[in-house]
Formats: C-alpha cells, structure tokens, sequence
C-alpha cells in the first residue's frame, strides 16, 4: 500500500473519531466502527495502481469522502 494510501485511510479514521461525540440521530455510534475497519486496511499490502478487493476500493472512496477529497460521485 502506498504511504499516501495509508495516510488517507489513517487521516479519516482519526477524523471520524474526533466527530463521533457530534453525530446523533440513526447514525449516532457508527463513526467508531467505520474507523476501526478503515483502521484495519492499513495494515494491508494492496497497491492502489494494481487490483484491489472491491471493499478496499469502497475504503478509499470513504476516507476520501470523510476528508472531503471525494466529490460528485
């Protein structure tokens, strides 16, 4: 996995975990278990640029969106 691949994985974990005591609602519980399995991805050896499991993908795009780098899609 790249550093950056990781980085961003890390960066929403954290993000959402700074959050969760903000989330109410349906949603109120959900930000801990989300960054604990982002969290769990970063450990794993998948290049971005090669095939990669379709759930890493769903990882990425939900780091992505949680930092605000994922738009439109």
């Amino acid at each position: 996995m790249s550093a950056s691949t990781a980085t961003t994985l890390r960066s929403a974990s954290k993000r959402l975990r700074e959050v969760a005591p903000q989330i109410t609602g349906p949603l109120a519980g959900l930000a801990d278990p989300v960054a604990d399995w982002l969290d769990s991805w970063t450990a794993t050896d998948i290049r971005e640029d090669g095939p990669m499991p379709e759930d890493f993908r769903h990882a990425l795009v939900i780091a992505r969106t949680v930092l605000g780098e994922e738009r439109g899609r």
